[in-house]
């Protein structure tokens, strides 16, 4: 029966060098031009020595998205209180905002992951399926309590702040930096709901 293996903290450290160091190179060049041989150097070990912590470039990838999620939900429940599931998904972008290479990172993937072949293709179709569930729970909440001003059925909301959510992130890369775009989505939300405040 094989030993488990265990993580020293020398062995945690490395591995979360790695973690950063891909984010960088996977945001700058996308999954199949980003190089392990790059990410190894960039974080002091041998291509061989990346390979001891992930056995292949997918696992690296699926590792780095999973970082990703598991900051932002921790932020979240560190910050967030009693908010409603829409103003947490607002602060959920406001947080990957101030996320080196971040939002960079997921619009590369996003687009690369339309491919079937990709390995975060799976992941991203769940991820987009949670998030839509999740909002359109926020969205019926709130127009069960009377502060939902919209008409729209609460799976199409959910759909048109993930749009814009992503629209806007995509402007902000294509040349407008100075593009808040958690602002803009925060002043959309506020002007869905009855007087124009967040709860």
């Amino acid at each position: 029966m094989p030993r488990p293996t265990r993580t020293t903290p020398k062995g945690a450290e490395a591995r979360a060098r790695v973690i950063t160091e891909a984010t960088r190179v996977f945001s700058r060049d996308g999954y199949r031009a980003g190089s392990l041989s790059r990410i190894a150097e960039a974080a002091g070990l041998t291509q061989q020595g990346l390979l001891h912590y992930f056995p292949n470039k997918a696992a690296l990838l699926l590792a780095v998205v999973a970082e990703r999620e598991r900051s932002t939900a921790e932020h979240l429940e560190r910050t967030s209180g009693s908010r409603s599931v829409l103003d947490r998904f607002v602060e959920a972008v406001e947080h990957n905002i101030e996320e080196p290479y971040l939002v960079e990172l997921m619009t590369v993937l996003s687009a690369e992951s339309t491919d079937p072949d990709h390995p975060t293709h799976a992941w991203f179709l769940q991820r987009y399926d949670d998030l839509v569930a999740r909002l359109a729970a926020g969205v019926l909440e709130e127009q069960r309590s009377g502060r939902w001003a919209g008409g729209a059925e609460p799976e199409q909301a959910a759909r048109t702040l993930v749009g814009l959510a992503d629209g806007l992130r995509l402007q902000r890369l294509l040349g407008h930096p100075e593009l808040d775009h958690a602002a803009l989505l925060r002043t959309h939300l506020q002007a869905m709901r009855i007087g124009g405040t967040t709860p």
